[in-house]
């Protein structure tokens, strides 16, 4: 193979190569993005079922 193609070969290797290095990472970022509002999500329920809890013994001590 003649040093030229090489060189195109090599250079168009490098492109790919980087190109599947910002996808990867853009991919990543999606996925940490996805999994922390999923997380948030969790928390924010995991909070009002606990505040609701905590109205509701309330009211029911008062009432008693």
């Amino acid at each position: 193979m003649p040093e030229n193609e090489k060189r195109r070969f090599m250079e168009a290797l490098e492109h790919w190569a980087a190109m599947l290095d910002d996808l990867r990472a853009r991919e990543r970022a999606e996925a940490i993005a996805w999994a922390e509002e999923l997380e948030k999500a969790h928390l924010t329920r995991a909070f009002h079922a606990s505040d609701l809890g905590r109205h509701h013994a309330w009211k029911r001590r008062s009432q008693g």
